[in-house]
């Protein structure tokens, strides 16, 4: 029988993985000719798992999940499996009312906040908070993250694109990001729902900033580049300021680099 309850840790051997979960080598492992190796396993939709995440006091679990995928790159084998990308339904029917949706949605970012997840802003956005961060998101349309920290209503939850919501906690970075039937969308009808979930390191939080050409040598480009996003974050900021938004000036950004955190 396929397991049930499925626990992955970030970093951890891929054959440790395969091991605790009780899982095959031959059967759950995907090796791609570009050196990488995507060790997975699948639940059907009448059946879904549950995911553990571990991550120490911040770990929480994902309920109604469909697959796991953790990824290794079998040139740097000692980092393990730096990356596990999951899906899952957002309740447990395949076919639910949206606002039955969003408050399953609210109650996963109520959980998450409560193990210690904290919001991770893109170092050119603006550090916008709550209600008007999601009015910012919404009106202004920008190529940035939901907020975190702010309840939608049924109507703000129908004018949600996909997300994404971002986090960290401790090392690790979570993006969800939130997938429907757009031809199931009238408010009073049951839509269709899959959530995405990406979990990884700093390191692959790093990395991600650069083009493939610099990844390798991301800590000396990191100060230059972060100078560079964050001037353009308080640009936006200043203009914002006139419109009438208020910056959260308390917003803690994430430790990745030594040099953190950079200001310009």
């Amino acid at each position: 029988m396929p397991p049930s309850t499925m626990r992955i840790n970030v970093g951890e051997p891929g054959q440790q993985f395969l091991q605790r979960n009780h899982l095959d080598s031959r059967g759950n492992v995907n090796r791609q000719p570009a050196g990488l190796n995507f060790h997975k396993h699948d639940w059907s939709t009448d059946y879904p798992g549950t995911v553990i995440v571990e991550n120490g006091i911040h770990s929480f679990e994902i309920k109604h999940a469909l697959g796991v995928t953790g990824t290794e790159d079998i040139e740097k084998q000692e980092k393990g499996l730096y990356r596990f990308s999951i899906t899952a339904g957002i309740t447990a029917a395949d076919s639910v009312l949206h606002d039955e949706a969003r408050i399953a949605f609210i109650a996963l970012l109520h959980t998450l906040a409560q193990a210690g997840w904290k919001p991770v802003l893109y170092y050119s956005y603006p550090r916008l908070s709550g209600e008007q961060a999601f009015r910012y998101y919404l009106e202004e349309k920008p190529r940035g993250p939901a907020p975190v920290n702010y309840d939608p209503t049924l109507e703000d939850w129908m004018r949600i694109d996909s997300g994404p919501w971002l986090f960290y906690a401790g090392d690790l970075f979570l993006d969800i990001s939130v997938r429907r039937n757009r031809e199931r969308m009238a408010v009073d009808e049951p839509g269709n729902y899959l959530l995405s979930f990406s979990l990884y390191n700093k390191e692959a939080q790093g990395r991600s900033h650069f083009k493939s050409e610099k990844r390798d040598q991301w800590q000396e480009h990191w100060v230059e580049t972060i100078q560079k996003l964050k001037r353009k974050r308080y640009t936006i900021e200043r203009e914002l300021i006139e419109k009438g938004y208020t910056i959260d000036t308390g917003y803690l950004e994430p430790i990745i680099h030594p040099a953190d955190p950079v200001e310009p």
